[in-house]
């Protein structure tokens, strides 16, 4: 075999391992919205993993300004996490019902944040988003160490996560609900459950 031959070889070889890689990390479970799942494919709600959530108080979350902030900074509080993401229209939907809860009650005690799990290149489209719905609460991106400790469960047959999905974690860090997609009263019982957390009235 000539070295031209062999190099022409070589180059064909690792382009096509490029190909495969590529290919492999773009099947990745990223979240889809629920909204796309079939009825009969609705996911069963797991019970949440309170040991790896745990876990994952501590680990950085990045803002859209580029700082970043932990789970743990909010302990004490009731905290509402909602995983988001503006390809998705459920997601969307709720978005106001959320910015009403967290006006009515973050002066007595309620955190809410949003983890989008759009990639930090679409940041302008979400800072948009943030403007034009008024988003009073804090808005961080989806990273995979705080993914796999929330998400892992609830993913359909694609193997990918849905969202919306919400937790309330109580004041002491205890998974107390947890929601997903969308459902006829949700935001209701959303509110009753932070409401019983805060131990104040509506």
């Amino acid at each position: 075999m000539t070295n031209s031959n062999f190099v022409s070889r070589l180059l064909s070889y690792l382009v096509l391992t490029m190909f495969l890689f590529v290919a492999a990390c773009g099947d990745a479970a990223a979240p889809r919205p629920m909204s796309e799942l079939e009825p009969a494919a609705a996911v069963k709600r797991p019970n949440a993993n309170q040991e790896a959530i745990s876990k994952v108080q501590d680990v950085p979350i990045a803002k859209l300004d580029g700082s970043t902030f932990k789970l743990e900074d909010y302990r004490g509080k009731v905290l509402v996490v909602d995983f988001w993401g503006t390809f998705c229209p459920p997601c969307v939907k709720q978005v106001p019902e959320l910015v009403k809860l967290n006006e009515k009650y973050r002066d007595r005690g309620l955190t809410l944040i949003g983890l989008t799990a759009d990639p930090p290149s679409d940041q302008d489209k979400v800072e948009e988003f943030v403007k034009r719905f008024q988003v009073n609460y804090q808005i961080g991106y989806d990273n995979s160490w705080i993914a796999d400790a929330f998400l892992k469960g609830t993913e359909d047959d694609t193997g990918s996560p849905p969202i919306p999905q919400l937790f309330v974690i109580s004041r002491d860090g205890k998974i107390v609900e947890h929601l997903i997609g969308e459902q006829p009263g949700r935001m209701e019982y959303l509110e009753k459950i932070v409401v019983e957390q805060l131990n104040v009235s509506r």
